[in-house]
């Protein structure tokens, strides 16, 4: 699921889109940083924190809204070459 913001369809709302796709990882209890409308601060140890909690490197949701934002810049890197390619 991939949500765009409102009157564009060219580019996407990242936090919303995983935070929706990642509710599927775990059962959620109580609030997840990554669903937070606040800032997000990643920290070199892993944690991944909003101004309400945080989680440690090991969390599963985490790991799963990295790898999913790893696999939304493949996907826009490759539409970005396609399009330089087919002269757009």
């Amino acid at each position: 699921m991939i949500f765009y913001p409102p009157g564009e369809t060219s580019s996407f709302n990242l936090q919303s889109t995983l935070a929706a796709s990642s509710a599927l990882t775990s059962q959620i209890m109580g609030h997840h940083p990554i669903s937070c409308k606040d800032d997000l601060w990643f920290h070199d140890d892993g944690t991944l924190a909003c101004p309400h909690a945080q989680v440690e490197a090991d969390d599963s949701r985490t790991q799963f809204c990295l790898d999913h934002s790893i696999a939304i810049l493949l996907i826009e890197m490759l539409r970005e070459r396609e399009d330089a390619d087919a002269g757009r």
